[in-house]
């Protein structure tokens, strides 16, 4: 291209072409002072919270453009003429915009509530190659006629990667809000399911066949986390004692009398039926196996092997498919569980905490207690666990750095049962970053400076069920007002248990 071509051709390039260049040259440099300039704003300062708070607002407006301009290029190669690239142009232009907007919102959000951790770090590292690699397409869109293939080329392979990085980023956006198996986990319930490598034959009818059937459809209500009705289902030995109804839910040789047989018999509407209306019940083939293994001794020890009679091994036959899918995906939940607790270890082993399977919610929950002496926890420590936060259910921080702003990261712990604050700074102010936890049962607030009105907050949680509160400064009028407003709150004035 000769000098007098190249003058022509700037001539005739429209002035949008050159608004678009120099808007997405500007995000470019934008995108890396962000990557390599080292910028600090105040933690908790309002302004910036607010700012900040508008990235989950504006990030959905990017994602929809650039999957418009990526399907407006395809179909304009599939059907030349279709779209005029003024249409394309004036998307990318918008598209350029909305995504710096998008992460601008989302580092000043990032910074002013001081997340940390990798999941976060990934996120914005993701949201930079999405941001940067639209603005080279959108560069490139307009420096050359499209028509050159070197640049075509370069187009393509750069959109192509502005759609991945985005389904990538949007990913790790999703785990951050939803948990790490956000998009994962429909994806394996649409995937062909696998199934246990276990022999049908050297299966115990008990732990292999009956305990998923109860595991799949009953122990959502009746493990050591929420035990309703005080009937645990979780084990042989739990299954053998009796729940509120003063009848165990498995006699031994008797199925009439066994309460977990009643109870799945009821008609549906029943109010003590089980599953309860809205859940699925049990198959008859699934109720018809619960009752020969209860009328044959309820045994931890047979095998499907050694049943002889043909109707149950009918039954046991047609179930098999799916009691192996249960069992294999059970596994996953359990391999997927050691695999955080090993990551988890391995951070509280540098915080110098310590971080245990909860034994009082069935090992499906995390642990998380201070060591003596106690290490520095303070707010930076504990969103270093923010992937995680839905998975704790226990938790002591006696003794820590927590202060009234930290209650705000541990009110995102949803599962979250016990929590002892015992002998830290706090004053009380922070307690409305927890009354929405649905599960905080046990809460400890000995030797905290607690007063008269923040203990007032207690009333707003709902399942909340014990307060200690020994050695804090409250008034007993107080106390008693609280708990004559809430009688079904225990206020003890005992240190109690650090963990």
């Amino acid at each position: 291209m000769n000098k007098t071509t190249r003058f022509k051709l700037i001539q005739e390039t429209p002035l949008s072409s050159w608004v678009l260049v120099g808007i997405s040259f500007l995000t470019l440099i934008l995108y890396l002072m962000l990557l390599l300039v080292p910028i600090s704003l105040d933690e908790g300062n309002p302004f910036w919270v607010l700012l900040g708070r508008f990235h989950p607002l504006v990030l959905h407006f990017p994602i929809v453009l650039i999957l418009l301009v990526t399907a407006g290029i395809l179909l304009a190669q599939l059907k030349p003429g279709i779209i005029h690239s003024s249409l394309i142009r004036a998307l990318l232009v918008v598209s350029v915009i909305a995504a710096m907007l998008a992460i601008g919102a989302g580092y000043v959000l990032y910074l002013s509530e001081a997340y940390s951790g990798a999941l976060v770090s990934n996120h914005f590292y993701g949201a930079l190659i999405t941001g940067s690699c639209l603005s080279i397409s959108a560069i490139c869109y307009e420096l050359r006629p499209i028509s050159d293939k070197f640049v075509r080329a370069f187009f393509f392979g750069f959109l192509f990667l502005t759609n991945a990085s985005l389904a990538y980023t949007s990913h790790l956006g999703g785990s951050l809000t939803h948990g790490e198996s956000y998009l994962s986990e429909p994806i394996a319930a649409i995937l062909p399911a696998k199934k246990s490598n276990k022999a049908p034959e050297d299966m115990l009818l008990y732990s292999d066949i009956v305990a998923t059937i109860l595991e799949t459809r009953c122990a959502n209500c009746h493990n050591e986390n929420k035990s309703k009705g005080d009937l645990l289902l979780t084990s042989h030995s739990a299954m053998l004692k009796a729940g509120k109804s003063e009848n165990p839910a498995v006699i031994p040789g008797d199925a009439n009398a066994s309460e977990l047989m009643v109870r799945v018999l009821l008609p549906e509407g029943h109010d003590d039926r089980m599953p309860p209306e809205g859940k699925p019940g049990l198959t008859d083939s699934e109720i018809n196996v619960l009752r020969f293994w209860i009328e044959t001794g309820a045994s931890e020890g047979i095998t499907k092997g050694e049943i002889q009679e043909k109707s149950v091994l009918a039954e046991l036959e047609q179930m098999m498919p799916e009691i192996q899918q249960a069992q294999y995906k059970i596994l996953e939940e359990k391999e997927a569980f050691e695999e955080a607790l090993k990551a988890l270890q391995g951070m509280a082993s540098e915080m110098q905490v310590e971080i245990l399977p909860d034994e009082r919610a069935n090992g499906k929950y995390f642990g998380l207690k201070m060591k003596f002496p106690p290490a520095p926890i303070g707010s930076r420590e504990l969103q270093e666990f923010a992937a995680y936060f839905p998975y704790f259910s226990r938790v002591s921080l006696a003794s820590s750095n927590i202060t009234d702003d930290d209650l705000y990261y541990l009110g995102k712990m949803t599962k979250l049962r016990r929590l002892v604050l015992q002998k830290t700074a706090i004053n009380g102010d922070g307690l409305p970053y927890l009354k929405d936890l649905p599960l905080l049962e046990e809460l400890n607030l000995s030797f905290t400076l607690l007063d008269d009105g923040s203990l007032l907050h207690l009333l707003s949680f709902q399942s909340l069920k014990k307060v200690y509160l020994f050695g804090t400064s409250l008034n007993d009028e107080v106390i008693e007002a609280v708990q004559k407003h809430r009688p079904d709150l225990e206020l003890i004035l005992e240190e109690g248990p650090f963990y």
